[in-house]
Order: structure tokens, then sequence, then C-alpha cells
């Protein structure tokens, strides 16, 4: 080989090794200049966004979801409880009405009433009756105790 020759690969060779040193310098440059655009531009303005949509929602939404709030509140009241008291009270003079429903509350009553003297326990008549002696009591010993 000639001098010439090896002179040409010699600088072939150095071409080539500068080719990929170049290409990450550029590439890290490139790099740099995006990071800052974006947060020299992007990032501002998201951020910029972001109060902006707090401030909006601080001052309108917020106050617009309390309103309704309160005018359902208030529909609520006007309306719709009157209806469903409506519909309680009907439905009450409907059910008052069916001939079973008197039976079954007669025979739960009844039941009821018949429960305390199977535990041996006295009934609400039984106390009530047992009160009114002890008080006719008291007050026989009380007139008692003045004349002696």
């Amino acid at each position: 080989m000639t001098k010439e020759k090896k002179g040409e690969k010699a600088a072939a060779k150095e071409v080539r090794s500068l080719i990929p040193e170049t290409l990450l310098k550029t590439g890290d440059k490139i790099s740099g200049t995006i990071r800052d655009y974006n947060q020299k531009y992007i990032m501002e303005t998201i951020e910029k966004g972001k109060r902006k949509a707090t401030d909006y929602n601080e001052k309108y939404v917020v106050k617009t979801i309390e309103k309704g709030k309160r005018t359902a509140k208030e529909y609520n009241e006007k309306y719709v409880s009157k209806t469903i008291e409506k519909g309680v009270a009907e439905s009450r003079k409907i059910i008052d009405k069916m001939p079973m429903v008197k039976t079954v509350e007669k025979k739960v009553t009844e039941g009821l009433q018949r429960f305390p003297s199977m535990i041996n326990m006295p009934s609400k008549a039984e106390i009530e009756k047992l009160s009114i002696a002890l008080e006719n009591l008291n007050s026989n010993i009380e007139t008692l105790n003045k004349t002696h």
C-alpha cells in the first residue's frame, strides 16, 4: 500500500469516529433546548392554566353547585315532601279500609297482650290496677297518721 492510501484510510477512520461523537453532542444540545423550551413555555402555560381553572372553579363552579343544592333542597321541601306525605296519608287510608289489616292488627294486639302472662309477667292493666291500689293504700295510711 502506498502512503496515500494509508492516509485516506486513517482519515476515513477519523471521520467515522467523529460522526457518533458529533451526533451525541448534537443530540444533547437538542435535548437541552427542548427541555429549556418545555420549562419556559409549556410548563409555565400549564401552571397558568391550572391557576385560572382553580380561580374559575372557586369563583363560579362552587357557587353554582351550592346554589343548585339550595334550590334542590327548597324544591324538595316545597313539593316532593308534600307529595310524599300525601301519598303516605292516602296509602294509610287505603290500608285502613282493607278488612284483613284490622284483623291482623287485632290478632297482633291480642298476642302482645297475652305475651306477658305467658312468661309470668304482669300486664299493663294489672300494673295500673296495682298502682291505683298502692296510691289508695298510701292515702289511707296518711289519713290514719293524721288522726293518731
